[in-house]
């Protein structure tokens, strides 16, 4: 995460997208296996693409 989107986890945080519904809504788990969903907007915006 490269700023915060959520006060729960700091900058800096890894999260893995697990689905993207219809309505573009992301579902993501985080590094300590609780669940998040963002706008795709928010995720652009606050998240950095890693790996493949």
């Amino acid at each position: 995460m490269t700023e915060a989107v959520t006060g729960d986890y700091p900058v800096g945080s890894t999260a893995t997208i697990l689905y993207i519904d219809e309505m573009d809504n992301v579902f993501i788990e985080w590094s300590d296996g609780k669940l998040s969903s963002f706008s795709d907007k928010q995720v652009l915006k606050g998240f950095e693409k890693t790996g493949a």
